[in-house]
């Protein structure tokens, strides 16, 4: 049956102008996940070549060159296939300084991605600290990533930390790789413009992802994603996988983080006590509430030219 209601509806979707930020990121999908893709493909065209050269009485000359070419391809692949090409941080003038916290070494450094978005920086706190999140927004691209419990909850001078256990739900959940099925995830806040996620890996290694969050304006911030671990993979490997999955999740976020900016901020930071702890999940959030309401409505630091 024809329903002029629906058919206004999909029109208004397929009319909306997208987001610059969506494009990137589905861009950075298309070209991340096309580069992993391409390595199996040439290695095996190069065993192929090889296996069909050294299997004939005689090597062909014609095989040996395929498999060389194979070779150098594969290399150049690897070496030039990705090119850097994040954009450049907005620099906060001298008057309104963001500090930011980097403890990381820097060897194990991995990847950055920098993205200016158009809600209020409060909006993506909110998200950010939201553990319950990581569940129910990212149940794609976290594999059906279940929140288990609360472990553990610990105020600082500076923020906060909370433990918490999650389990992969799934037997072919690409996480796998890296860690355990039931890990327990470290969330900390380091300032109020910085928080980090640290997931354990097999054998004591981890990933660090190190989120900062820099309002530029009442309506739009600047999102910087660090990406840090000391696995024993190709860091080409690592760069290109950890970018998929950050941009996967991001893109993820965008109608969520577009339903946070439409709320209301006083719901979200006048939570009466008796609602607080009955909602562990929120916990790191309230010390945020706590440390810097008095001061979160006014910061909003202009841009140097």
């Amino acid at each position: 049956m024809y329903k002029p209601e629906k058919l206004q509806a999909y029109l208004t979707s397929i009319s909306e102008r997208r987001s610059p930020v969506e494009d990137t990121l589905k861009r950075n999908i298309f070209r991340y996940s096309l580069w992993l893709l391409g390595i199996p493909a040439i290695i095996y065209g190069a065993i192929d070549r090889g296996v069909a050269a050294f299997s004939r009485p005689v090597l062909s000359v014609t095989d040996i060159s395929y498999c060389l070419i194979g070779l150098v391809l594969l290399l150049s692949w690897i070496c030039i296939g990705l090119a850097e090409d994040s954009p450049e941080p907005m620099a906060l003038a001298q008057a309104d300084p963001i500090e930011l916290v980097d403890s990381a070494p820097s060897s194990d450094y991995i990847a950055q991605q920098t993205y200016r978005l158009p809600f209020p920086y409060l909006c993506q706190v909110y998200h950010l600290l939201n553990v319950q999140h990581l569940e129910d927004i990212h149940r794609f691209s976290l594999g059906n990533l279940k929140v288990i419990r609360i472990n553990q909850f610990q105020k600082t001078q500076t923020g906060g930390k909370i433990r918490f256990e999650t389990m992969l739900d799934s037997p072919f959940n690409v996480l796998r790789l890296w860690r355990n099925p039931v890990v327990e995830v470290e969330l900390t806040i380091h300032s109020p413009h910085q928080i980090e996620l640290k997931v354990p890996a097999y054998g004591e290694k981890f990933i660090r992802v190190l989120f900062s969050v820099v309002p530029l304006s009442t309506t739009e911030h600047q999102l910087s994603i660090h990406m840090f671990s000391n696995l024993a993979w190709p860091k080409e490997l690592l760069k290109a996988m950890l970018i998929v999955a950050s941009s996967l999740t991001l893109l993820e976020d965008l109608p969520y983080l577009n339903h946070l900016a439409r709320r209301n901020y006083d719901q979200l930071f006048s939570q009466t006590l008796a609602k607080r702890r009955s909602n562990q999940a929120m916990q790191l959030f309230h010390r945020y509430v706590d440390l810097h309401n008095s001061a979160w409505s006014y910061r909003q630091p202009q841009l140097s030219e």
